[in-house]
């Protein structure tokens, strides 16, 4: 638990503070579900039921009992090119994505492109998420329709059978069989771990460090880096001889993936105090998953590989305000530790700086999508330990180098 790890780098001032869900909001998530291939005499005798077991739902709505039958369907990656001579009424559409250095880039045609299949007739999508291996994938989205995510190894059976099966002639004789029951979860709580080290002159002045604690999978760079980083800060600035002009405050947040239970929302609410007298927000999220680039080689069974190195994939590094002085010691940490910012000045307030954003206090925000994020392969190993060092030395540099600066040159006005 972080509050524990702040307690053990020596703060005295650790508190976790619990919060309830919000009225009327609710948690819908996925109890039991199912995408089975069904098998077909005309591919011949032997022919069984596939059920592919990297399907990841992401809609809300229960499916009847007896699930969805159709036939299969394959679109592409569904743009109007691809569907101007496709009929996807009464079928289920799949379609490809392929995640490229930022994953989080892809939503903006997948999701849409999905909600369009639907809106075409499409009783459901599945989205191949071509990545290497067969992973569950909690992203995209398609709106209210019943969606499901399908991992890469999945994904390549679904295009070879049914490239099966338009050589036969017989491309409806692919169906699927969707099953999904879901569960609404509402009256829930969350707490946030707050830990306060005084400042040494600057009083009622604060720098807060925020990072998220919650996660999809095993969430090792999402975010288990981001808080790791935080940790990694609270020990370093907890020793006496680092104490800071300015207080500095770090928070692990809760309630990231909970509709209803906002960590940086209640924070806000619960501070005032600390809020009232903030310089800086700076939310650690996603910071040092390891670079992963397509391999030139493919196995046996053709099946594209990629290929990960020690470094940290590219990096987001977003400042709200764009303050000169602000930005200058970005670009300065930069050089001086390699961290991989592959940004220019931008006002990027994603994730938990959304929210504390609309204080009006400037906000820094670090955050990677590489492939692997919302992955079940968002594993430890996933997350490159030169590149939690480099984050770290980066931060805690410049958090020292905010500390000091007067505040005119922090939020001029």
């Amino acid at each position: 638990m972080a509050t524990e790890q702040f307690r053990a780098a020596g703060i005295r001032d650790v508190e976790l503070q619990r919060f309830a869900q919000a009225a009327n909001a609710g948690i819908t998530l996925p109890v039991s579900w199912e995408v089975r291939v069904l098998g077909d005499a005309a591919f011949g005798s032997g022919t069984r039921d596939v059920v592919l077991e990297s399907a990841m739902p992401l809609s809300d709505p229960d499916l009847p009992a007896e699930g969805i039958t159709a036939p299969l369907v394959y679109v592409g990656t569904a743009t109007l090119a691809e569907l101007a001579r496709v009929d996807v009424r009464g079928k289920v559409a799949v379609q490809k994505a392929i995640p490229q250095a930022h994953t989080v880039f892809i939503r903006d045609p997948v999701g849409p492109r999905a909600e369009d299949l639907l809106e075409r007739g499409a009783v459901a999508v599945l989205t191949v998420i071509d990545l290497p291996g067969n992973m569950r994938v909690n992203d995209m989205g398609c709106g209210a329709g019943p969606c499901f995510n399908i991992g890469g190894r999945d994904g390549l059976f679904l295009e070879r059978v049914l490239s099966a099966a338009a050589e036969r002639g017989t491309p409806d004789a692919v169906r699927v069989r969707l099953r999904l029951d879901n569960e609404r979860f509402t009256g829930l709580s969350a707490a946030n771990g707050v830990a306060v080290i005084p400042g040494t002159t600057r009083a009622g002045e604060f720098i807060v460090i925020n990072a998220h604690a919650d996660s999809w999978f095993d969430g090792a760079g999402d975010n288990g880096d981001g808080l790791a980083v935080a940790v990694a800060l609270a020990r370093h600035f907890a020793s006496p001889d680092m104490r800071q002009e300015r207080s500095l405050v770090f928070v692990a947040s809760a309630g990231h993936h909970s509709a209803g239970l906002s960590g940086p929302g209640n924070f806000v609410s619960m501070n005032r105090d600390i809020v009232g007298g903030a310089v800086l927000f700076i939310n650690l999220e996603h910071t040092a998953q390891r670079n992963i680039t397509p391999a030139r080689t493919e196995f046996d069974d053709g099946y594209r590989q990629w290929t990960v190195d020690t470094g940290e994939s590219p990096i987001v590094g977003g400042l709200t305000n764009l303050a000169p002085f602000l930005e200058d010691r970005i670009q300065r940490g930069i050089e001086r530790y390699g961290t991989n910012f592959v940004s220019g000045p931008n006002t990027t307030a994603s994730g938990e700086s959304g929210t504390y954003s609309r204080t009006g206090v400037p906000v820094f925000t670090t955050i990677q999508g590489p492939p692997m994020y919302h992955t079940t392969g968002e594993v430890l190993e996933m997350v490159s330990a030169p590149g939690l060092e480099r984050m770290a030395r980066f931060m805690a540099w410049y958090v020292k180098e905010v500390s000091r600066a007067p505040a005119s040159s922090i939020d001029p006005q």
